[in-house]
C-alpha cells in the first residue's frame, strides 16, 4: 500500500517587516523570486509573532498579479488556487521547485514544529512522528508503547512511502507491524492530521489535541 505525502515548508529567510519594523508585535513578510520554465514567480511569505502564517505563489506580468495560490498553514503544499489558468496539482509542481531553489540558496530557515501524531487504544499508544524538510529526505518513525508495562516497540518507513522498511525494537514481524501501520495512518487520514501527495506520506503540523 502506497502514499502520497505533504512535505514541511521552510520558512523563507530575509524577513522584511510590514508596517513599522521596530514593533514585535506586527507580522513579517518575506518575496522569493525564481525562474521556472522561463517564468518568474514569487513564494510570498505572511508569518505572525505567534507562529502562524500563510504563504503565496505569485506570478506577475506586467505588474500585476496573473496567478495566485496559497499554502494556508505553510506546510509546503499549495492547498487552494485563488486565481490563474494552473491546476492545483501545477501550482504544487512549481512550488516545490521553488522551495528547493530556496534550500539551495540557504535562503530559509527550519520550522520547530514537531510533526506527530498519537492515537491511543485501550492500553497501547501508537505514534506516528515525521522527519526531514523535502520530499526526497523525509522519513517515518512509528512506536508502539503499552502504557501497562511501560514495553515500547520502535519501526522505520525510511522513504516516508507508507511502507516499513525495519525494525529497530520489536518482537513482530515486519508484516504484523506493516498491518498496523497501514491502520493506524487511515486513523491519521480520517482524522486530518495525515495527507498522501508526491508519493510520500507525512503527519501534519495540527495541535496535539486533534490526536487524541
Amino acid at each position: 500500500m502506497k502514499f502520497k505525502a505533504k512535505f514541511s515548508f521552510l520558512l523563507l529567510a530575509g524577513l522584511l517587516f510590514v508596517g513599522c519594523s521596530s514593533s514585535k508585535d506586527l507580522p513579517t513578510r518575506t518575496d522569493f523570486s525564481f525562474e521556472f520554465d522561463q517564468n518568474t514567480y514569487h513564494i510570498i511569505s505572511i508569518s505572525a509573532p505567534s507562529g502562524e502564517g500563510y504563504n503565496y505563489l505569485i506570478q506577475y506580468e506586467n505588474d500585476e498579479s496573473v496567478l495566485r495560490s496559497m499554502d494556508t498553514n505553510q506546510d509546503g503544499i499549495i492547498d487552494l488556487v485563488q486565481y490563474g489558468d494552473i491546476s492545483l496539482e501545477e501550482a504544487n509542481t512549481i512550488y516545490t521547485f521553488g522551495i528547493q531553489v530556496a534550500i539551495e540558496q540557504q535562503k530559509f530557515k527550519a520550522r520547530k514544529d514537531k510533526r506527530i501524531f498519537i492515537h491511543t487504544e485501550e492500553n497501547l499508544e501508537y505514534t506516528l512522528q515525521t522527519f526531514g524538510f523535502y520530499t526526497d529526505l523525509l522519513y517515518n518513525k512509528f512506536e508502539i508503547t503499552n502504557l501497562t508495562t511501560a514495553d515500547e516497540e520502535l519501526f522505520f518507513d525510511m522513504d516516508a512511502d507508507g511502507e516499513l522498511d525495519t525494525i529497530e525494537q520489536s518482537d513482530r514481524t515486519l508484516e504484523d507491524a506493516q498491518e498496523i501501520y497501514q491502520r493506524i495512518l487511515q486513523i491519521g487520514i480520517n482524522r486530518d492530521m495525515v495527507v498522501f501527495r508526491f508519493d510520500k506520506f507525512i503527519v501534519l503540523i495540527i495541535p496535539q489535541e486533534k490526536a487524541s
